[in-house]
C-alpha cells in the first residue's frame, strides 16, 4: 500500500534567503509545481506565505490575462485542500482552507495514512517546525540563481536540531531560467 509523504518545496536564494520578490516563476516552474501539486492531497503554508498565496492565485481565475499554465495552477489550487498554519490568522477566504493552530505529529500522520499526502509551498517556519518534528520525507530545494545580499528570512536560521539531518540525493532539475531545484529524501 502507498503512503502519503509530507514533501516541502522551498526556494532558496543561493545565499540562503527564503523571498518570494526571488523567485523566477515561469511557466516551467508552474508545470513543476503542478506536478507536485498532483502527488498532494493537500497544501500547507505558513500564514505569510498562506496570506500571499491568498492575494495572488485566486484573482487569476477571475480576470483574463493570465497564461494558460498560471490558470492552470491557479484552478488546482482552488480546487485542493489548504491548511495555513498559523496561531494569529483569524480567518481565510480562499476556498477549501481552513486554519490549524499546531503542527502536531496527529494531524501530519493523518496525511501520511491516506494515498496521498501534504506538500507545503514557501513557509520556511513552517518548513523548520516539521524539519524538527522529524516529519518530512522529501525537501524540493528551489535554488533562484540570485544572490540576494539581504533578506528577512534565511532556510533554516532558527533552527535548532539535536543532531544532524542527513538527506539522500534524489535528483535534480535545471530549468531553462536558471533554477536548479535540487530533490532530497529523508529515509
Amino acid at each position: 500500500m502507498k503512503m502519503g509523504k509530507i514533501v516541502c518545496l522551498i526556494n532558496v536564494t543561493t545565499d540562503g534567503f527564503c523571498d518570494s520578490q526571488y523567485v523566477i516563476a515561469d511557466a516551467e516552474f508552474h508545470a513543476f509545481v503542478h506536478g507536485l501539486l498532483e502527488r498532494a492531497a493537500a497544501v500547507g503554508f505558513g500564514r505569510n506565505a498562506f496570506e500571499l498565496f491568498q492575494g495572488v492565485w485566486p484573482p487569476m481565475l477571475e480576470k483574463p490575462g493570465f497564461s494558460e499554465q498560471q490558470v492552470r495552477m491557479a484552478r488546482a489550487l482552488h480546487e485542493m485542500p489548504k491548511i495555513a498554519f498559523s496561531s494569529s490568522l483569524s480567518a481565510v477566504s480562499w476556498a477549501n482552507s481552513r486554519i490549524e493552530r499546531e503542527t502536531g505529529a496527529q494531524l501530519i500522520a493523518g496525511f501520511r495514512d491516506g494515498e496521498k499526502g501534504m506538500l507545503t509551498i514557501g513557509s520556511p517556519g513552517l518548513v523548520a517546525s516539521l524539519t524538527k518534528l522529524g516529519v518530512v520525507d522529501e525537501y524540493y530545494f528551489s535554488v533562484q540563481p540570485v544572490i540576494a545580499g539581504s533578506g528577512k528570512v534565511r532556510l533554516f536560521d532558527k533552527l535548532s536540531l539535536d543532531s544532524r539531518l542527513p538527506l539522500k540525493f534524489v535528483g535534480s532539475d535545471r530549468l531553462a531560467s536558471g533554477v536548479n531545484i535540487l530533490h532530497y529524501s529523508t529515509k
